[in-house]
């Protein structure tokens, strides 16, 4: 038998390996000689030879020196946290001191306030009332103002005061008119055509004057509507109107009395008193019968002491006391 027929197959497979290994050794130690090499042209010559390999750096960080995330904290700026508490007691006290500059200053002191409207009542009197000369703008109330002076003075209808910066009060009002003049117990007063009883300021010409012996019953007031800044009429605004009515039958400086007994009259300069009761009951009727007693009086020259219209259904007139 021939070498290779002693051989075990073992030692076939492995020989066959060996062989295998030793062709791909073979083939890859040319392939690394024969492989062309690619030519490279240098930047400052023109020598062309293989290209250099770039040397691989490696970079390695100093840990040492590298903030961490905790350092980078701790570097930071602090941060400025503000209390609002603090801030509550700095706007406190600067508020504390604008107010007190605001209620020192003599700027925002207030002098004469300007009244307007007023045609009875005097500035000085209207200034009486108010005393507001030489105080803060700032501690005036508008409507307690007002308030006082409708209070003070029945004859002021209608008040208005307005403030200003720095220091200007205005007071503009509305008078009441009188219609006719009230004297009783030896006081004299106005009323208007509401019935509403004010203090006499001046001498007005014109007005009817009555004299009255009492006070006149109340007029009845709605207390329902009743405003405490509006005085209670002390007669009834019809009675007003009719004593309104009486200026072009009695004579010219002629007194009305009033007496609570026999109502409304007067002396008529020729000598006899008029009566003429409530005036507000058919008064038209009354100063008619009353102009036709007169005509027939002074046409059958009689002249008498009293002439009594309380009833003019029943007219009649006195000779003798």
């Amino acid at each position: 038998m021939s070498k290779k027929q002693n051989l075990s197959r073992a030692a076939i497979v492995r020989q066959r390996r060996a062989e295998r290994q030793a062709k791909e050794a073979k083939r890859a130690l040319e392939k690394s000689v024969l492989k062309p090499v690619a030519p490279i042209r240098s930047e400052k010559s023109s020598f062309i030879g293989t290209k250099k390999r770039k040397v691989k750096i490696q970079r390695y960080e100093a840990t040492a020196f590298t903030p961490t995330v905790e350092g980078l904290r701790s570097l930071e700026l602090p941060k400025i946290r503000v209390e609002w508490r603090a801030i509550s007691a700095a706007l406190a006290v600067l508020l504390a001191i604008a107010l007190y500059l605001l209620f020192t200053l003599p700027a925002f002191t207030v002098s004469a306030p300007k009244i307007s409207g007023n045609q009875y009542l005097t500035a000085e009197t209207l200034n009486e009332t108010l005393e507001i000369s030489g105080k803060n703008i700032f501690t005036l109330v508008p409507h307690q103002l007002e308030r006082e002076l409708l209070l003070a003075h029945p004859g002021l209808k209608n008040v208005e005061v307005s403030l200003s910066l720095p220091n200007i009060a205005k007071v503009t009002v509305q008078e009441r008119q009188p219609a006719l003049i009230w004297v009783q117990d030896g006081k004299v007063a106005w009323i208007d055509a509401e019935g509403i009883a004010f203090r006499a300021t001046s001498q007005v010409d014109g007005l009817i004057v009555v004299t009255a012996l009492g006070s006149p019953p109340a007029p009845v007031v709605d207390t329902s509507r009743a405003n405490e800044l509006v005085p209670p009429p002390y007669i009834a605004p019809e009675t007003v109107t009719a004593l309104q009515s009486l200026v072009m039958h009695v004579p010219a400086g002629t007194p009305i009395i009033y007496d609570p007994d026999s109502g409304l009259g007067w002396t008529d300069p020729r000598g006899w008193t008029v009566q003429l009761g409530d005036i507000t009951e058919e008064i038209g009727l009354k100063l008619r019968i009353y102009e036709t007693m007169v005509t027939w009086f002074e046409e059958n020259h009689i002249y008498p002491i009293l002439v009594n219209l309380e009833y003019p259904h029943a007219p009649y007139y006195r000779m003798e006391p």
